[in-house]
Formats: structure tokens, C-alpha cells, sequence
């Protein structure tokens, strides 16, 4: 059965916890984007790296178990949606 309060604890942690330690999620994803764009050597989004964000959280999810996992890969989604608009 769909657990309904996964998107809500993603948020609380995104604009909560997480806030405080890792800063603004969408400058922190541009900055990301800056990074790999120049690694790669080709172009790069802040939303890029929230898809691409959340495709690590699937792969770590297939290990094992972990709760944090799925709100992690909803925090990622909710941001990617929130930079393509």
C-alpha cells in the first residue's frame, strides 16, 4: 500500500534538516550542474542533476531497504519538477 506520508517527511527534510545542512537545494544543484557540466564537457541543468539524483537513489535502493532512499528520490523528483517549470 502507498505510504502517503513519504512526500510530506521528503519536504520537511528538504526545507528542514536538510536545509540547514546542505543549504538551498536549487543553488546547491546549480552548482552541481556547474561541476559535472565541466567535467563532461556538455551541457548540464540544475534539473539534469535532480533526475539524474534521483536515478542514484533507485540504484542504492535495489541493494537493500532503506526508507531514506525513497523520501531522498521524492526530494529529488519534487526539486527536478520545481527547476523545469
Amino acid at each position: 500500500m502507498i505510504d502517503h506520508s513519504l512526500p510530506s517527511e521528503a519536504i520537511s527534510l528538504m526545507m528542514g534538516d536538510r536545509y540547514r545542512t546542505h543549504g538551498d537545494p536549487a543553488e546547491t544543484l546549480t552548482r552541481i550542474a556547474g561541476l559535472w557540466q565541466s567535467f563532461l564537457s556538455t551541457p548540464i541543468t540544475a534539473a539534469d542533476v535532480a533526475k539524474m539524483m534521483t536515478l542514484v537513489k533507485i540504484a542504492r535502493s535495489r541493494a537493500n531497504y532503506d526508507r531514506d532512499h525513497f523520501v531522498d528520490a521524492i526530494s529529488y523528483l519534487l526539486l527536478a519538477e520545481s527547476l523545469d517549470r
